[in-house]
């Protein structure tokens, strides 16, 4: 099935009439260049990169080189990429690098800010968060995306909790504050919420979602995302090794789709407690590879510790697959009550969650309903939909005006 590589178009254009416009983006993440030079990336930084480019006629990307990885994707090929030379270690050691580095970080984030007519910040993160105060000491006007939980968790830390207040205690005029979430109300002064995805109208469209009224025999079900800490991809590996105590008839199998620091823990724990019959590690895969295993899967379980909007839902519900996830973030919204396009369960619960999966694969669950409201949902959630309330929202506070999809004096 064929989807698109690059769902928007990134060319330059210029006019007499309007002066062209450039965006800063400073980022952390880990990128790098293939054989031909072109800069990759993965996950759905690249295409999102992609969307917010064609707001503006040139970008600056600021981001770290990493090792290459499987499943990348490459970034606007417009864009002018600028290496931010990577903090040493992780955790508090790589903290205390950047504080040690502080003023060479100010002076580099500075030096391509002060360039550009907006920058863009995609929080939280110790670089983007630099980049945020550098763009409201520079008044300049800032697009700052907080992509985590909003709601404080047991993973939030300090750097998190001062980026929110920042977003809060600067919010409204030239700063435009958002959050990933999908629900009522505001999530604090003149922040607004925004949905994540990582879906282009031509990638949707190329999809047809299942509409089965059973499931497979065994039940396939598939996790999506980085294999870290947070995502509580362990309580899933445990909560498979009790149905299998359970002695089932037929025992789920798991697709675990990602990758990331954990990933060789989280192996020696399926094979601690023999659950290697049940479990399959697919690696970081791209969007080709990720269509095909939501193709064999029945629904979708993301069993996160704490988040804020999961591009992960939109993905598994455009193939018409419910998603049982942790009532974290935006997932009551976004999944809804009473098997609305899903099921919730307790954040860090292995029972609930063990209960949770052996009632889906027995139970009537009305599978064809279900998938129907899943696809629903995310037809108007696509990148294009993101890209066109990124361009409102800047227009109307920066008193700018959209001309043909690109934001102009």
């Amino acid at each position: 099935m064929p989807l698109l590589e690059a769902p928007l178009k990134t060319q330059v254009t210029e006019t007499s009439d309007h002066a062209a416009t450039r965006v800063c983006v400073v980022s952390f993440k880990q990128c790098w260049q293939d054989a031909t030079g072109q800069w990759m990336s993965y996950g759905g930084f690249p295409l999102q990169m992609t969307a917010v480019g064609t707001l503006f006629d040139q970008m600056t990307l600021m981001i770290e080189r990493g090792k290459e990885r499987e499943g990348g994707l490459p970034l606007p090929k417009h864009a002018d990429v600028i290496v931010i030379p990577s903090p040493v270690g992780v955790d508090a050691r790589r903290k205390l690098s950047v504080l040690t580095r502080l003023p060479y970080y100010l002076w580099k984030i500075a030096k391509h800010c002060r360039n550009c007519d907006a920058v863009h910040t995609p929080v939280p993160g110790d670089m983007p968060l630099l980049g945020m105060i550098v763009a409201i000491a520079l008044r300049k006007p800032l697009l700052a995306r907080y992509g985590g939980s909003w709601a404080s968790t047991g993973s939030t830390t300090t750097m998190n909790r001062v980026t929110r207040g920042i977003m809060t205690r600067f919010s409204g005029g030239r700063n435009v504050m958002l959050a990933t979430g999908d629900e009522s109300g505001s999530p604090g002064r003149d922040v607004q919420w925004i949905f994540s995805t990582a879906l282009s109208d031509h990638e949707l469209s190329q999809i047809t979602p299942k509409r089965d009224d059973e499931l497979a025999t065994p039940a396939r079900f598939v996790y999506i995302g980085r294999l870290s800490p947070e995502k509580g991809v362990a309580v899933l590996i445990r909560a498979i090794a009790k149905l299998r105590d359970r002695k089932l008839c037929s025992m789920p199998m798991a697709t675990l789709i990602g990758d990331g620091p954990q990933r060789a823990e989280l192996e020696s724990l399926v094979s601690k407690l023999d659950c290697g019959s049940f479990i399959r590690f697919a690696g970081q895969l791209d969007r080709g590879q990720l269509s095909k295993e939501l193709m064999q899967a029945d629904f979708c379980v993301q069993p996160s510790l704490t988040e804020g909007f999961s591009k992960a839902w939109l993905d598994a519900m455009a193939f018409g697959l419910p998603v049982l996830a942790s009532n974290v973030g935006a997932a009551s919204s976004v999944i809804g009550q009473n098997n609305e396009r899903g099921w919730l369960t307790t954040a860090g619960d292995c029972d609930e969650l063990t209960n949770r999966i052996m009632e889906i694969i027995s139970e009537p669950n009305g599978w064809r309903e279900l998938r129907v409201r899943c696809r629903e949902y995310v037809e108007n959630r696509t990148l294009e939909a993101w890209q066109r309330r990124l361009g409102e929202l800047c227009a109307r506070q920066w008193k700018m005006r959209l001309v043909d999809g690109r934001l102009r004096r």
